[in-house]
């Protein structure tokens, strides 16, 4: 079964390449029923077959789900990286924005973060940079300096950076910035350890003579990647790191860095 779904990934792969507009098109109709598409998987999870949503998720694995993407601050300034790989880049070549709300997050309500973190590149479908409707609930035109202010207080806030993409990781319609307490799709791979979620091309590295072993890292990374040994000192699980670079705005002694894999 895996080698037939692995045939078809790389024969939409080499598809999606040849017709870049195709791949666009699917992810912007991704991003308008999204929601519908998962309000439909949670209410036949909860209410006739349990864990339904997380076999739709893994069926779906490669097609949709999430790639984690540090802002520039957390990457060296000497790093060569690719466009995909950090968000103000992204945002440096997109055109138009909006802000809409978090579904997790306004579905679950766990934590006091913004509601209105999730940010479309390009105008929604249906509508045009003239026929936005600012006062709609779902989303709101803002600019490219607002933009930039919201990803950096997320950074602040200890909000992981993903872009949701469909239907291959190289085509993507939506950043959102995720909390562990309420996004499903963090949610998810912590206790299933389930393969929607796509690692950054970044991983961090402790210098451990900076590190005075606080634990504030330990304490809000995503992914619990970072814990006290038998002997009470700071380990890493690199399989665990994502290379969100969350800790880093947080260390105090600056110990930590991202380095390109």
């Amino acid at each position: 079964m895996n080698s037939i779904k692995n045939k078809i990934s790389t024969k939409l792969n080499k598809f999606l390449k040849k017709n870049p507009r195709i791949g666009n098109l699917f992810a912007t109709l991704m991003g308008a029923v999204e929601v519908t598409f998962l309000e439909i998987l949670n209410f036949i999870s909860n209410h006739i077959f349990p864990n339904f949503k997380i076999i739709v998720l893994r069926k779906l694995q490669g097609l949709w789900g999430g790639r984690v993407v540090p802002l520039n601050i957390n990457i060296p300034v000497e790093t060569k990286y690719l466009p995909h790989q950090e968000i103000l880049n992204i945002i440096s070549r997109s055109h138009v924005f909006t802000i809409g709300y978090c579904y997790c997050r306004k579905k679950h309500h766990n934590c006091d973060n913004p509601i209105y973190t999730c940010i479309g590149l390009g105008v929604p479908p249906g509508q045009t940079l003239y026929t936005i409707d600012s006062k709609k609930e779902f989303f709101k035109e803002v600019s490219k300096e607002e933009i930039i202010q919201l990803l950096n207080d997320c950074d602040d806030r200890g909000l992981v950076h993903q872009l949701i993409y469909f239907p291959d990781p190289n085509f993507y319609y939506v950043i959102c910035n995720c909390c562990t307490c309420c996004c499903e799709t963090l949610n998810n791979y912590k206790k299933f350890l389930s393969p929607e979620i796509i690692k950054s091309d970044f991983i961090e590295i402790t210098d451990n003579k900076k590190c005075i072993n606080c634990g504030t890292c330990i304490n809000i990374c995503p992914f619990d990647a970072r814990k006290y040994d038998s002997n009470n000192k700071l380990v890493v699980n690199r399989e665990r790191c994502f290379g969100c670079g969350i800790c880093i705005r947080k260390c105090p002694e600056s110990a930590i860095k991202l380095i390109k894999k």
